[in-house]
């Protein structure tokens, strides 16, 4: 701890130079503040912790309170989805008001929730407890435009793959809450994370600092502007395909472990765990990726051996060659994220936030209805091996657009010497920049004016 106070103290003297009137060279500042990334990192995995807690206590909470298992399953989901759905807002946000007040804020709010919830004796209890704790899902885009703002633009690939793999906060719900329920029982063990949030909250607030802002404050209509843009959802497709699959491909596998492939349910949960870290922590190489070869090529590369790795599932392979290809997948959709939330503070710098919570939320929502899909296609075809098949199929329509969208940006071609009767043909000349780019520049200039007027 006293090496990272100093750490993420220093840029915060930096800022107040800067309105003395004395700013310092950007050279000068570390390219990745390993503070800032550390903070981010583990104030998420403890929120993404709480953010799937209902996985392994919903069952003992659903026995003791006489509530049906399509319930419980609903119960597991609601944070999920509001968690995903509310990105969007809270990404706004965080770019107006700075992560050091909104990630200690959702904290707090998910910690007095996850509280309350120790004392729920009915279901509706349940079910707005569950609602409100479903807002610490979006505490992933608050740190993402925190890290995002701290880092140099050539090693923000590498520090958000860092901060992605906070993911592994799951493992701490499932390992951990098992053994708190056999314990404690539920009841003390969601007070357990209630108290560990709040603790969280403080030390965040403690030792955080928001980036310097360069320039103006951003006005709402610049906040919402990137929402017209087609290309911030183009990269929520992309993210779709593979968090959202990362997702879904976590709740199915171990169906398919149990079901097509007889394993005991322990040996599954192991196997699937072993793909929620594998993806998780491959997010830090695909970031490192994406700096130096550039998020396109990551991207894509990621799609098609998520795609192929997922179809192999559905022949039905030996059990050897089904852990190998999904191992494979998990190592793609890690390297995916990472590569598509590159794209993020690449082309959009001062919106973070508002992207990344468009991007964020499409990623969540794939995973919130891909598993119902999956569900539906099992029992409508009789197969556990197909519940992959929405999986790969939605990879390979991303893969798609992506590949239709390069094509599209590769080349614009400008008409010159165009007669009307007669004159010279129309000749094409290629330039360095593509319609996506052209398009943002001119919501930049948009931006501008509105900021400008008011």
């Amino acid at each position: 701890m006293s090496q990272t106070i100093p750490m993420l103290s220093d840029p915060y003297r930096n800022e107040r130079a800067a309105r003395g009137g004395t700013a310092k060279s950007p050279h000068s500042a570390p390219a990745i503040r390993a503070g800032v990334v550390a903070a981010n990192t583990i104030a998420f995995a403890l929120c993404f912790a709480v953010w799937v807690m209902f996985g392994p206590s919903v069952r003992t909470i659903c026995a003791e309170l006489r509530i049906s298992p399509t319930l419980a399953n609903l119960i597991k989901a609601i944070p999920i989805l509001i968690g995903s759905t509310c990105r969007i807002p809270v990404g706004i946000l965080t770019d107006r008001l700075g992560a050091r007040l909104m990630f200690p804020l959702i904290m707090l709010i998910g910690a007095g929730a996850t509280l309350a919830l120790s004392f729920a004796a009915t279901l509706t209890a349940i079910i707005i407890g569950g609602l409100v704790v479903g807002l610490v899902g979006t505490t992933f885009i608050v740190g993402a435009q925190s890290t995002s703002s701290w880092t140099a633009k050539e090693k923000q690939g590498f520090a958000l793959g860092i901060f992605g793999a906070g993911n592994v906060g799951t493992a701490i719900t499932t390992f951990g809450m098992p053994l708190l329920l056999v314990a404690v029982g539920w009841r003390t063990a969601l007070q357990t994370y209630a108290g560990v949030l709040v603790i969280a909250a403080i030390a965040y607030w403690l030792v955080m600092r928001n980036a310097p802002r360069k320039g103006a404050a951003p006005t709402l209509a610049g906040l919402l502007a990137p929402l017209k843009d087609l290309r911030a959802w183009k990269f929520g497709l992309y993210y779709m395909a593979t968090f959202g699959v990362f997702v879904a491909a976590t709740l199915t596998l171990s169906d398919i472990y149990i079901d097509g492939y007889g394993l005991a349910a322990t040996t599954a949960g192991l196997l699937a765990t072993t793909f929620t870290f594998t993806a998780s922590l491959s997010r830090i190489p695909g970031g490192w990726l994406a700096d130096r070869l550039g998020p396109g090529i990551v991207t894509r590369t990621s799609l098609v051996v998520t795609a192929i790795g997922l179809a192999l599932v559905i022949v039905g392979l030996p059990l050897w060659a089904t852990v190998l290809s999904v191992f494979v997948a998990a190592v793609a959709m890690g390297i995916g994220m990472a590569g598509t939330f590159k794209y993020i503070p690449e082309h959009y710098p001062t919106n973070v936030g508002a992207v990344g919570g468009i991007v964020g939320a499409l990623g969540g929502v794939g995973g919130f209805f891909l598993p119902l899909l999956s569900g539906v296609i099992k029992t409508a075809a009789g197969s556990v091996y197909l519940q992959v098949a929405p999986l790969a199929a939605l990879a390979a329509v991303a893969l798609g657009v992506l590949v239709l969208s390069e094509r599209r940006s590769r080349q614009v071609t400008m008409p010159i010497f165009a007669g009307t009767n007669g004159g010279w043909p129309a000749i094409a000349l290629p330039v360095d920049e593509s319609i996506d780019d052209i398009e943002a520049e001119e919501l930049g200039e948009e931006e501008e004016l509105v900021a400008t007027a008011q």
